[in-house]
């Protein structure tokens, strides 16, 4: 009976520890504005980083970038936005060719991705409803992007 109750034990205690999640940091996070070229040396360094692709004058743009207005003051995560028409290399459609060789499904803006070691990991998927708040935190959430270190 002892043993009996000893695995259950030690099953439960194992059970707890794997849905544990993990500590996030509150600390405020930032939407910083890269180019193109930034972007591809991100890449090129085998970097982690979450990035989106925006243009200046779409509104599911600035509506993410509303949200994130709203998400970042209280949550650690770094946002890196290329602003495909305000980038200082003025030749578009290259700068495009060049976004799409790292990421093959960008077509439309936003695009949101989560790269890992320089290898796009993760798209978060626009939607009807766009970027929401609940579905970028259950995204970061999901990839620990504002884990506490």
């Amino acid at each position: 009976m002892k043993k009996i109750m000893y695995i259950t034990t030690l099953c439960f205690l194992l059970l707890l520890s794997g849905c544990g999640g993990y500590t996030r940091d509150e600390t405020p996070g930032a939407l910083r504005t890269i180019s193109v070229a930034d972007m591809e040396k991100k890449m090129k360094n085998k970097e982690d980083f979450v990035i989106v692709f925006t243009q200046s004058w779409c509104a599911h743009c600035e509506k993410f970038r509303d949200m994130l207005d709203e998400y970042l003051p209280k949550h650690h995560v770094i946002v890196y936005d290329v602003v495909i028409d305000k980038d200082p290399n003025p030749d578009r459609s290259g700068n495009i060719k060049k976004i799409q060789s790292y990421f093959k499904t960008m077509d439309s803006t936003p695009s949101l991705y989560y790269v890992e070691k320089g290898k796009v990991k993760d798209e978060l998927e626009n939607g009807d409803d766009g970027i929401t708040k609940e579905k970028f935190d259950s995204w970061v959430q999901n990839f620990k992007l504002d884990e506490k270190k």
